[in-house]
């Protein structure tokens, strides 16, 4: 698989938002062989998707999808770590206009 056509389905799994949802995208739609790539390259797209979401409960039931033990280690720190740090640049550069 060409690096464009990785990215952009790792893109489409992200608008899942969910993590259950995410998985079945990338199970049904790539070959095995790079699910385990797929899901390391998730939690960089996935922050962005769950902040994106309308309202808090929205995206703490969006990141409370994520076990615990999700592969690669600490994958749901790392979304739960992206969404704040996106959080605040945003909050940021509205606060800047």
């Amino acid at each position: 698989m060409k690096p464009d056509a990785f990215n952009a389905q790792i893109k489409i799994a992200a608008e899942k938002t969910y993590y259950p949802q995410c998985q079945e995208y990338i199970r049904g739609n790539m070959h095995a062989d790079f699910h385990l790539m797929a899901n390391a390259t998730l939690m960089y797209y996935l922050p962005r998707n769950i902040l994106n979401l309308k309202t808090k409960e929205e995206r703490k039931e969006a990141i409370d999808s994520i076990p615990e033990d999700a592969m690669p280690a600490h994958f749901k720190q790392f979304v739960v770590n992206g969404v704040r740090s996106l959080w605040a640049k945003d909050r940021k550069a509205k606060t800047n206009g």
